[in-house]
């Protein structure tokens, strides 16, 4: 009689027999899951510049002050937010080039393009939030700054050499793919008759 004929005995499920399978099932599911995750991440890299970043705004309407102008506390629209960093920045690009960028550097500086990239695209929107597309014309000449070039080079020319992948940068990936295929100067927000993103 064979296996097929009769099926197991009752003895072979042993209790440590079960935990066993169980086990090797879940590490089949989990090796699964992570090699599906690969696979859709690199299968999933952007191509082409989104139209937009982040969540839904609406253009604001209030007139523009002059470039440079200042409020009653001192405040200017062209203030570009503290948060950015400008020593980190300089020293991530220092640190990661085309020809060599290991992994602590490319953690340092992807750290360091994330957070650069939290506070302009924040400020930027804010901009458009309150003076439409007057303040996206703002930000595109705030944001003009020759660290701001090297910023936006540096990412094209480390994504041409393979350094990072779009893909990489997670939560900034949309800004990163819009910087990378289309520069700078094409950010901004996403409104309602745009597209949904998942940023």
């Amino acid at each position: 009689m064979s296996v097929f004929e009769e099926g197991l005995p009752a003895s072979f499920f042993t209790r440590w027999r079960a935990v066993a399978t169980g086990l090797a099932i879940a590490g089949v599911a989990i090796a699964g899951f992570d090699v599906f995750a690969l696979v859709t991440k690199h299968v999933s890299e952007p191509k082409k510049a989104p139209a937009c970043y982040g969540r839904q705004h609406v253009a604001g309407r209030q007139g523009i002050p002059p470039r440079g102008e200042r409020d009653a506390r001192g405040h200017s629209v062209d203030d570009r937010l503290s948060g950015i960093d400008t020593d980190k920045i300089t020293l991530a690009l220092r640190i990661c080039t085309t020809q060599s960028c290991p992994s602590g550097a490319l953690k340092d500086y992807r750290s360091a393009m994330s957070w650069y990239l939290f506070y302009r695209l924040q400020h930027t929107s804010q901009l458009y939030r309150s003076y439409g597309d007057a303040g996206l014309a703002r930000a595109r000449e705030i944001y003009r700054e020759p660290i701001d070039v090297l910023v936006e080079q540096g990412m094209r020319e480390r994504y041409a050499a393979g350094v990072f992948r779009v893909n990489d940068f997670l939560d900034r990936r949309t800004a990163i793919a819009i910087i990378v295929f289309g520069g700078g100067d094409a950010l901004r927000p996403c409104t309602a008759a745009d597209p949904d993103t998942n940023e």
